[in-house]
């Protein structure tokens, strides 16, 4: 089975992070170029996707507007799955970039990138639990009913890559410092010799 890793188009915050004191990261959707990445996106997967493809979605309104786009490349009879194990990472419920105490920032200094768990928030090390979670519960389970050829996984940067960081067995150093990972890109991630291998195979360029 392949799994194609989408992380959404631009959205409203992308832009402007400053909207994040006072909007709830769930609510942001996506920006003019946003929507003309997931047009071709969505585009370029479309003839990658048949009626054997099967779509997990972060509730997110960004990724829901993003998948909903490819969505209507692919048969009405391909199934569609909300996942809230695939949600962005959280920082907060509202998280300002401007108001961040000297205590705070000591901690994050002491604990790390990856320890580091945000008030109200979480750590990347608990965005990497969802991600083996999802595996453990969902990947694994398509995998055994060898029913679907394609996973459509449409999500966030930290856990597009600590999803990657799970199956590829990477160091803690090294999803710490993931690198970024672009607006409307897929990611295929694929097993060879019971390996699992990664490769960024598409990003939109829109002007």
């Amino acid at each position: 089975m392949k799994i194609y890793l989408v992380r959404h188009g631009e959205a409203e915050h992308n832009v402007n992070r400053n909207l994040m004191a006072h909007t709830h990261d769930s609510r942001f959707a996506l920006t003019l170029k946003g929507r003309k990445q997931a047009e071709r996106t969505a585009q370029f997967l479309k003839d990658k996707l048949t009626e054997k493809a099967i779509f997990y979605v972060s509730p997110y309104l960004r990724t829901m507007q993003t998948a909903q786009v490819i969505y209507a490349q692919v048969p009405k009879t391909v199934p569609f799955y909300e996942s809230p194990l695939i949600r962005e990472w959280e920082l907060g419920n509202l998280y300002d970039f401007n108001d961040r105490p000297p205590e705070l920032k000591r901690e994050f200094k002491a604990a790390g990138a990856f320890y580091f768990r945000y008030h109200h928030g979480e750590s990347l090390a608990d965005v990497y639990l969802r991600a083996a979670l999802f595996y453990n519960t969902v990947i694994q389970r398509l995998e055994a009913q060898q029913k679907y050829e394609q996973l459509v996984v449409v999500s966030h940067a930290a856990f597009i890559e600590m999803l990657k960081g799970f199956l590829l067995n990477w160091t803690v150093e090294r999803m710490s410092d993931f690198k970024p990972v672009e607006n409307g890109s897929v990611t295929l991630v694929g097993e060879i010799d019971g390996q699992y291998h990664a490769e960024k195979i598409f990003v939109p360029e829109v002007d």
